[in-house]
């Protein structure tokens, strides 16, 4: 056997908290954040567009149309994400799926049914790496707080109980369709990250 000279780094709280004082980390820290705030309004208010919007029964078709168009690209997009990321770099293929997610936001809000499908799609297919590139890049970013930067990052799943009640007010003050603003300005974010 080898003898190593191996300095473990465990993280603390404080040593995780201390690292947002770096704007990078604080910036893709919230993009995480944002991001799975996005995914989960995405699978609760999909359905209650395709209701109010389309007439679409929530009991009968939505919650499928919801889950084929929408988490069925995710899933795929994973499956292929590794072997799309080993001909991409990664801050490249952030940036294309992010605007992909933003094309299929932006469809969201047309009259047109079929473009409303295509969009809740793509925002799909857009979704299905961006959490791993925003962890990976942040990881290569600063390699010596890998520790810290994992805990910041997995606690940023948080978005996802922050996020979906504000889309829900402002679905409830103005309409549902209204509402798909809050996940654009989202998007809007995740691309100037």
């Amino acid at each position: 056997t080898e003898n190593r000279n191996i300095t473990e780094h465990h993280a603390s709280f404080r040593s995780c908290f201390r690292l947002l004082g770096n704007g990078y980390v604080l910036a893709m820290v919230l993009g995480l954040f944002i991001y799975c705030g996005v995914e989960i309004c995405m699978s609760a208010h999909v359905p209650i567009l395709l209701r109010e919007k389309f007439m679409i029964s929530v009991e009968k078709l939505g919650l499928l149309i919801s889950w084929s168009l929408f988490y069925l690209p995710i899933l795929t997009g994973r499956f292929f994400g590794s072997l799309i990321m080993s001909k991409i770099a990664p801050k490249r293929l952030l940036l294309f799926t992010v605007i992909m997610a933003l094309a299929g936001i932006v469809l969201i809000f047309s009259s047109s049914f079929a473009l409303t499908l295509i969009g809740i799609f793509l925002v799909g297919f857009g979704f299905a790496n961006i959490f791993p590139l925003l962890f990976s890049i942040t990881i290569e970013h600063l390699p010596e707080h890998t520790n810290e930067l994992s805990g910041l990052m997995v606690s940023a799943i948080a978005g996802g109980a922050i996020v979906p009640p504000i889309m829900g007010l402002v679905a409830d003050h103005t309409s549902i369709q209204t509402a798909f603003a809050v996940p654009l300005l989202c998007l809007l974010y995740l691309l100037f990250v």
